[in-house]
């Protein structure tokens, strides 16, 4: 779990390059690698512990994103962006700064991302008619993410934001087992 601290910190990094991304007309190029890397922090251990090795010198962490983002063909506002984290020793908070940039970007177009965790497969039928209903009562385009979780056993959890919505079954379960113990 971030601290407080380091999402303000992330917070005050995403303002900084979505304006200037945004000035230089070039917010598409960083949508597009920002995830990218976020997607090379998931999948790789060693890149998570390089990110936050104090041992590492500035130029030498500087010098590998280089290398990584040269590979990736990312654009000149990321580019500029890592190496100012790398010389201020905050690659440590990557992680946090993709994922506010991606919030901050979505909300700037008018939309929102909203996650949809079911039992089962939904049809799509349903997708489209969740998304249409919570887009109406947002007053906003819904992007919605499908994924599965069978522990749910049944029903479905949406989340928007830091806000759940658990209609689940084991939610409900949840909430019953809590509520006998209480009585």
């Amino acid at each position: 779990m971030k601290s407080f601290g380091m999402k303000r910190l992330a917070g005050r990094y995403v303002r900084a390059l979505f304006d200037v991304a945004e000035s230089a007309q070039a917010l598409d190029m960083v949508e597009k690698d920002l995830p990218a890397l976020g997607r090379a922090l998931s999948a790789s251990e060693e890149f998570r512990h390089f990110l936050a090795n104090p041992l590492l010198t500035r130029v030498q962490q500087e010098q590998v994103m280089e290398t990584m983002l040269d590979n990736m063909k990312a654009g000149k506002i990321t580019r500029q962006f890592i190496a100012m984290l790398a010389r201020h020793r905050r690659l440590s908070a990557l992680s946090e700064i993709i994922t506010l940039f991606a919030e901050v970007a979505v909300a700037a177009r008018g939309e929102m991302q909203v996650q949809l965790i079911t039992a089962v497969p939904p049809d799509k039928r349903d997708i489209t008619t969740i998304g249409a209903r919570l887009g109406k009562i947002y007053g906003k385009k819904v992007n919605l993410a499908v994924s599965q979780n069978a522990d749910l056993l049944g029903g479905i959890v949406i989340k928007i934001g830091s806000t759940q919505l658990d209609g689940s079954l084991a939610g409900k379960l949840a909430r019953l087992n809590q509520t006998l113990r209480a009585a």
